[in-house]
Formats: structure tokens, sequence, C-alpha cells
């Protein structure tokens, strides 16, 4: 911005100069301006002048205060022409203190507002004559006028430094975009001085990516609303694109006609960078530098997609590992994981060509190779990965001779889209263990009958519904510094009357995609409410409970309105409920999302982003998002703190919620060094082994009184 200098008079010393000159009229011996005072603030005396020395003047200004509380906050004059005769007992003591035989009282206002008082007194009975009040009155609007003058210069003064050390980019131009002003911001992040601007446009910052319907329809916006805001690419002096946040809003005068345009915009660019890193990191398993599972499913499916458009094969493989389990007992989980990083360099260092390669998760490995010839070109892609295990690793000392389990199939002779070919090779790979007779085997169609085995499921799981065998667990969620439990997280947990305990995720799965989930996510929410409601009676520091929200559920129109029945229906205050969603359902309709997440957040409940990092989330639209927590995922956790690449996600993502104003939590802390690693880097809560395990109802409650009375 231009530099505006300081006024060089501020309003005091204007009051003292207008008083000295007229205190030096003859006749006049007495000169006060009382100003109005804050809001339910008595008035206040700015400037005296007058009488001798020898007067009392805190005496005198008590006399003036008195004067100006009982003329009140009018626009009319008063004129005391003869105090010798007056009852008026402050007119009496001026009279008799200081020798005061008439009084004015001018009022002082500025475009309608008062500001106060000029007192003027006389030694001279009927001294202020119409002429006389006549000049005083110009004198006080000359004055009021100043005034006005010396506020307004003041205030630009203070509006200018504000601008000129805000952290955005400001650019200020008459009505036909011309730049009148920038501030130093903007010449940090374009590149361009305040000279080189001056009297141009603010296209010269165009970067060419946005066509001619983009600015039209910010313009429309502009016009009929008066401002505008949204991502923009714009183009440094060096040529440099880079994104920016910009708001645009119409100056319009009394008139309603615009004089200028504000332009206020914010550098992106490193929240760019760090979306790009967290994207680039959540696509790499850290432990093995492999693809992690979520990446390497959609770049298979993108390789398929090549591959089918060319008319050429590709060999599909999936490897599992027989006895890390077993290596983890024995020589703990960091020599497990030294093993998993060596198998992941032996499988790249097999160099095969145009290959993917992943760790799927645990001891399971993937590799798709494209441009096969032949189906036995796919057995050899199974033989060069088993060779991986043809050399003892080596685990403190001990030789161990590590035995893979390979199934394989073919594209697309095996399944002609992602999904289908990776689980057909995947039932190859399980009945290859379950023989173990050998540690390669193609897929063929007679192990489909292992595929149907979700169907089997998907129709136990109803009659689960029926028949009361799904119940909850509860896992606390705790702060690390105090070590008070501030809320548990709810899981969900089915116990099979023939088979036992089953995994959530395994049935999770066959209940979304057969929509079971609606009915099991809706008494999941109504007995969690009704728990936690029941728990947090008589509780001092009531507990939030958190639950987990499908995408299925989510993407239910009155998801919101149901939520509302059950807290009202349970009695729990809605700010102890906490919603959970993962990142990729939030990611995957943005605006429906964000309506539904605003829907939520007026019930009052708390909203929450599970597994945040192993997603692409987009972070300009993640700031517009009600959110209030973010939940680091567990497989970040798990290397603290010895993995640099865990430490540097973890570190990111607080960082990220921190900028942003949320809440961060992390699941999956089981060891103290990990939770001493996060709450080092600013985490306060956390879940995990390390405090409990996830439990039914009755021991959740045993434990809680446990750990209320250790603490």
């Amino acid at each position: 911005m231009a530099d505006l200098k300081s006024p060089l008079e501020d309003v005091a010393a204007l009051y003292k100069h207008a008083c000295n000159a007229l205190a030096l009229t003859p006749g006049i011996n007495l000169v006060g301006v009382v100003l109005v005072a804050l809001e339910n603030q008595p008035p206040t005396i700015t400037f005296m002048s007058g009488p001798a020395p020898g007067v009392d003047q805190t005496l005198l200004a008590s006399h003036l205060l008195t004067i100006a509380q009982n003329t009140g906050q009018t626009d009319d004059q008063h004129v005391y022409d003869d105090l010798e005769n007056t009852t008026i007992p402050v007119h009496q003591a001026l009279r008799a203190q200081v020798g005061i035989n008439a009084i004015v009282v001018l009022p002082l206002s500025c475009k309608g507002k008062p500001l106060g008082w000029l007192i003027i007194g006389s030694d001279v009975a009927a001294f202020f004559k119409a002429e006389c009040l006549a000049l005083l009155r110009t004198l006080t609007d000359t004055i009021a006028e100043k005034w006005h003058q010396q506020h307004h210069m003041a205030r630009l003064y203070l509006l200018n430094r504000m601008v000129d050390r805000v952290s955005d980019g400001v650019i200020v131009t008459d009505k036909n975009t011309v730049i009148m002003a920038v501030n130093p911001r903007f010449c940090t992040i374009t590149g361009y001085s305040e000279e080189e601007v001056m009297g141009r446009k603010p296209s010269l910052l165009a970067s060419g990516r946005h066509n001619p319907e983009f600015f039209e329809a910010m313009w429309q916006r502009l016009i009929q609303l008066g401002h505008w805001r949204g991502e923009i690419w714009n183009r440094r002096k060096n040529g440099e694109v880079y994104p920016e946040w910009l708001t645009i809003s119409a100056v319009c005068d009394e008139a309603g006609v615009v004089e200028n345009y504000l332009a206020v915009f914010s550098d992106l660019s490193e929240w760019m960078e760090a979306e790009h890193r967290i994207r680039e990191l959540a696509s790499v398993d850290l432990l093995t530098g492999l693809l992690n599972a979520d990446a390497f499913r959609k770049r298979l499916a993108v390789l398929l997609k090549e591959a089918r458009s060319r008319k050429e094969r590709a060999a599909i493989a999936v490897l599992s590992l027989s006895r890390l389990r077993v290596i983890n007992q024995v020589y703990g989980r960091e020599m497990g994981d030294r093993l998993l990083s060596e198998i992941g360099q032996r499988i790249q260092s097999l160099g095969l060509k145009g290959a993917l390669l992943s760790r799927l998760g645990g001891d399971e490995f993937g590799a798709v190779v494209p441009g096969i010839q032949t189906r036995e070109d796919v057995m050899y892609v199974g033989r060069r990965l088993s060779s991986c295990f043809n050399a003892l690793f080596t685990l403190n000392g001990d030789t161990i001779l590590i035995r893979p389990s390979i199934g394989v199939a073919c594209f697309p002779e095996h399944g002609e889209d992602a999904v289908t070919v990776l689980a057909h090779a995947t039932v190859a790979m399980h009945r290859c263990k379950q023989e173990g007779t050998e540690a390669v085997r193609m897929y063929t169609p007679d192990l489909s009958h292992e595929a149907c085995a979700p169907f089997e499921l998907e129709q136990d799981l109803r009659r689960a519904i029926d028949n009361s065998e799904l119940w909850l667990a509860y896992q606390p969620q705790i702060d690390m510094h105090t070590g008070a439990v501030i809320g548990m997280e709810t899981l969900v947990r089915w116990t099979h009357p023939v088979l036992g305990g089953i995994s959530p995720a395994k049935f999770i799965p066959v209940a979304e995609e057969s929509g079971l989930i609606l009915p099991i996510g809706e008494w999941v929410l109504a007995e969690a409410c009704r728990t936690a409601a029941l728990w947090n009676q008589g509780r001092e520091s009531p507990l939030r409970v958190a639950v987990n929200v499908s995408a299925v559920q989510f993407q239910r129109q009155n998801w919101p309105r149901l939520v509302e029945k059950i807290l009202s229906h349970c009695d729990l205050d809605p700010a102890y409920l906490e919603l959970e969603v993962t990142e990729s359902v939030v990611m995957r309709n943005i605006d429906a999302v964000a309506n539904r997440l605003r829907a939520l957040k007026l019930l009052g409940v708390q909203l929450a982003i599970d597994d945040f990092g192993t997603g692409y989330s987009s972070l300009a639209y993640l700031k517009r998002l009600p959110i209030d927590r973010l939940k680091i995922d567990q497989s970040f956790v798990r290397g603290l703190p010895g993995d640099s690449g865990d430490a540097a996600i973890c570190r990111a993502i607080i960082g990220l919620a921190g900028s942003l104003g949320y809440s961060i939590i992390a699941e999956g802390v089981e060891t103290t060094e990990q939770a001493k690693c996060l709450s080092g880097m600013g985490c306060v809560e956390a879940q995990g082994w390390l405090y409990a395990r996830a439990m039914p109802a009755h021991e959740f409650t045993e434990w809680l009184d446990k750990h209320s009375q250790a603490r």
C-alpha cells in the first residue's frame, strides 16, 4: 500500500490550540472542552484554559463536567447571561471562585455524532451577543470538522498499517479493475514490485490455465452477489504458476454504485506441497517401500484397462508368508518388520519389467506384470517371486527358511476387471496355503466355490441380526497428558453360533454390499447412545462415544434425521456423540457430504475423519468441512518412533490439524515409545492396546472403575 504518515496533530492538540486562542480574547477568561466518553462512562475534560494559576484546577474541572452533564447531548447552545442572579449552584460557584458572570455551552458534533461540549466563561455579564455566538458556532463547526479529518486520517493510517502486516496478498483496483494499490505481501507472493503493477490490471498474473467460461462465471457471481471466492491458478513474475485462494469483493458508494474492487488472496503452494507429500507417502507401504494396498488396487485397474486396449495379457500374483506370526512372537515385532522389509527389497530386486509391486497388508504381497504372452509366463512370474525365498533369512544370528504361498491368475482369462482377477489370485493363494504341497498355484474354475463364501456369510449375517448375535465392544480413548479417559470408540462384533468370532474385516464388507449395514448401523448407533447416556449419568466429566459410519449409511439423505431421532430417544447430549467417517467417504461427493456434515453439525454432534492419511484428500476442500477431529491411522502409528516415514506422516497430519483448528487422536498405540513420540509431536489423545483393548460393555465399566481408582 502507499505509505501514509500518522496525523501530525492529535485531537487533544486540536482542542488545546482552540482553547488557548479563545482564552486570549478580551472578556473571555475560561474555556474548556468536555468530550463524550465510552458508553456508560461519564464525560471527561480534554483541555481547559483560563483563570490565574491560583485557582483550584481540579475543582474547576469538576464544575465544567457538572455543567456538561446538566446540559445533556443536544444540538442546542445554552447561554447564561447573568450569573449574579443565578440560582444554579455550579454557576454560583463559578462566579464566586473565578468571577464568571456569563457562560455559553456549545455542542460539538460531526455528521450527527455527538462529540461533547465547548464551554466558555466571561467575567462580563451578557457578553455573548448574537454576533459573538455566530462566530463561536462557526468555530465549533470548524473544530468538529477538523476532528473528523484527523480521525479519518488516523483510521486510514491504522488500516494501512494493518493491511501492510497481514499474511495475505491484497489488491485494490478502481471500478475498471485498474490496480490502485497493493500490499507488501502481494509483492512477496507474486514477485512484482508495487511500481510494476500500478496502473495495470490483475490479468497480468493470469496463468492461462482457466478458460473464458471460468472468468465469466466469476464476474457473474461478483456482479450478482458483490463477492466471489475460490481457488485459482496465477503466475508469478518469474513465470512460476502457483495456486491461490482468492476472495474478491465489490466496494460500493452510498448509492450502491461500484467504486472499487478489493482482492485478498493466500498462496496455496505450501498446502499443495503438503497434500502431494501426504498422497505420496500414503501410496507407499513405508515398511517395504512397495505400493500399499489402496494404491495398488487403483493402479491395477488402470494397468488392466491399458492392457485391454492393447489386447495384452497380464499376470496377477498374490503371495502370503508362512510362520510370520510365530516369528513375531519368538523374535519380536521389530524383527518381523525387518523380515518384511528384506522381502520387499528382494521382490524389487527381481526387476520385473513394468510390474506393480505391493504389500497388501500383514504378510501378503501382490504383483502384476503386464505384457505376458502365455499361461506359462504367468507361472513363470509366480516362480520368480518364489525364488526370492530360496536364500535363507538371518534374524538375531539365526538362519530361517521362509516358505511363501503364491496364487496366480491371468488377465483377462481369469477375470476382466481388477477386483475379479485379484480375488481369483487370492483364492489360488489360499488353496496353495491350505494344501502346502507347492509354492505356486494358478487359479482354476474349480476353486470358485471359495469365492461364494461371502454369499453364505450374508445369509448367516441376516440370521445374526434376528438372533442377537451381534454385540458391541468399547475401546477407551485416553488423554495422554493426564491419563484421563475422555471417551470410547464403539466396535461391532459378531459371535457366530458355529464358527465363533468372525472378524469385522470379513462381515462388514458383506454387510455393506448387501445393504445389511443399514439395520446394523442403526442398531449400533442406538445401542452406543443408550449405553453412553447410561454411563454418563452422574459423571463429572462425561465420556464421548465414537461410532463409525459406513459409506452406505452416509449416503442416505435421512441419515441426519435418524441420528437426531436416536439422540432424542436415548436422551444423550449430542455433544458427547462423535460420528467417524473415512476420508474416502468424505471425498467421494464433496458437495453432498458437506451438506450432510453441516446438517449433523447443527444437531451438536462431533465429527471425525477416520483413517486420515490413507486416502486422497483435497486440502482446499477439507478446510471447508465442519470437522472436529482427525484420526491418525494405526498403519502410520505402527512404525513409530523408529520409522522416519511414519514419523513424517504423523507430524504432517498433526500440523495440518493444528492449522485447520481440528483436534487429533491416534489409534493403534501399542507401546510407550509410540505414545511419547506422538505426544512430543503435539498429539494429545490416543487409543490402543497400550491402554486397553476393546471390551464388552460390562468389562468396560469394570475397567473404567479400576482406572478411575488407580488415578
